[in-house]
């Protein structure tokens, strides 16, 4: 009896010394999982940083072309019936558009107020598109200023006069949508900002033509031609 009962003890003491040597592994083992999710965690940190630190200065480049671009299209639209106007009144003989002298001025005053109107209420504008539509990180911001400037340049080549509002609200959304896809990112399109966008697309161009149509009747009544 003696001796089943020390081999009992003995059972008992190669039990919990086993359980004991399982604990520690499985400690160990749990350090080194948490040592190597910090790891992790420390190397994808420093990607984003590396990331960002090579993208900035691409996106402030790519904001220069998208300047460039609206200047080429945008800005010329505004400038176009001033042009005419002025190189008409210069030159009343004209009998063909072609023909008319269109001063450098006008380009230059549209580029001024182009300015003015970015400085004194372009930041609601930027704020909704750049914010509120989707979330902007510098990848991203870049893709999009680029897609927009690339098709705002296109059309300005074959004469296609288009909005670049409308063209980067599309160039958000594309990259928006591909980051999403691609990179499994919980980030997305607020699809109610969208729609407010695109409504005030569509109802802008009637409520532009009336004011239009009632500015016309008030001049030519005011001038006593009509």
């Amino acid at each position: 009896e003696e001796e089943e009962e020390k081999e009992g003890k003995k059972d008992i003491e190669l039990t919990e010394m086993a359980r004991g040597a399982n604990t520690g592994k499985t400690r160990q083992a749990g350090d080194g999982d948490e040592e190597e999710k910090d790891t992790k965690d420390e190397d994808a940190m420093a990607t984003v940083s590396t990331v960002k630190d090579i993208f900035s200065p691409l996106v402030v480049l790519s904001g220069c072309v998208v300047a460039f671009a609206h200047g080429s299209n945008d800005v010329s639209n505004a400038a176009g019936p001033l042009s005419v106007i002025a190189g008409y009144s210069a030159n009343p003989n004209t009998t063909s558009l072609a023909d008319i002298q269109r001063p450098y001025w006008t380009n230059a005053l549209a580029a001024v107020a182009f300015v003015c109107g970015i400085v004194t209420m372009g930041g609601r504008t930027i704020r909704l598109v750049g914010c509120k539509l989707a979330k902007q990180t510098a990848p991203k911001a870049f893709a999009t200023q680029l897609g927009a400037a690339c098709t705002i340049l296109i059309c300005s080549f074959v004469k296609q006069t288009v909005s670049t509002s409308h063209v980067l609200v599309g160039s958000v959304v594309g990259a928006s949508i591909a980051e999403r896809h691609w990179l499994s990112s919980s980030a997305d399109v607020d699809y109610s900002v969208l729609v407010k966008i695109v409504t005030g697309w569509v109802v802008t161009i009637p409520i532009a033509g009336g004011i239009a149509w009632v500015c016309f009747y008030a001049v030519n009544i005011t001038s006593g031609q009509w």
